[in-house]
């Protein structure tokens, strides 16, 4: 069976349209290909310029902390001595309160706890007897109330302590809100 000349040339004309459409296609396949690829690197750099600003911000956070701590504890130099014994014990309270809240940024449990030494560190070195110091943790956990919450743990031989669980309730707002600096309100 012989084709005719038409049919061969409209199949001719249909298999070069056909043609023409599939290097069309490859075209744009190729092109979307391209067009991913740079898209991926982009994702790419967007993700560690990301994480750079995340690590930067870690950065500047702490510094924020290093900072807030340094003008806390230079208010506290300053007021220190002629502080009463209320808030001496009130500035151990916070002090606690901001040492546990930043045990729970890190993940851990929210306690926090001081002995003599570090209580008198805290407190800038008062002019005040060492038994004062004792005195001045157990009238912190009486102010707050709840041994839960805060106790003091008497021991002889130096070993007491001023122990703060966050995780087992919150201060009492007359205690938190309470400004070391002006009397003890």
């Amino acid at each position: 069976m012989s084709q005719h000349p038409q049919q061969v040339e409209d199949v001719t004309e249909v298999l070069e349209e056909l043609e023409a459409k599939l290097e069309t296609f490859q075209t744009g396949l190729n092109n979307a290909w391209d067009a991913i690829d740079d898209l991926q690197e982009e994702l790419v750099e967007e993700r560690e310029e990301r994480r750079r600003l995340e690590k930067e911000n870690e950065e500047l956070q702490a510094e924020i902390e290093r900072l807030d701590a340094r003008t806390d504890l230079l208010r506290l130099v300053e007021e220190s001595d002629k502080m009463t014994g209320k808030q001496r014990s009130v500035a151990l309270i916070q002090n606690l309160r901001r040492a546990a809240k930043k045990e729970r940024d890190r993940g851990r449990e929210a306690k926090a706890s001081v002995n003599r030494e570090e209580a008198e560190t805290a407190l800038q070195h008062p002019d005040v007897d060492r038994t004062t110091i004792y005195t001045d943790m157990s009238r912190a956990a009486r102010l707050v109330d709840n041994e839960d919450v805060l106790k003091y743990k008497s021991s002889s031989g130096g070993g007491s302590r001023l122990k703060l669980n966050l995780e087992a309730g919150e201060l009492p707002n007359e205690i938190v809100g309470k400004d070391t600096n002006n009397g003890g309100r």
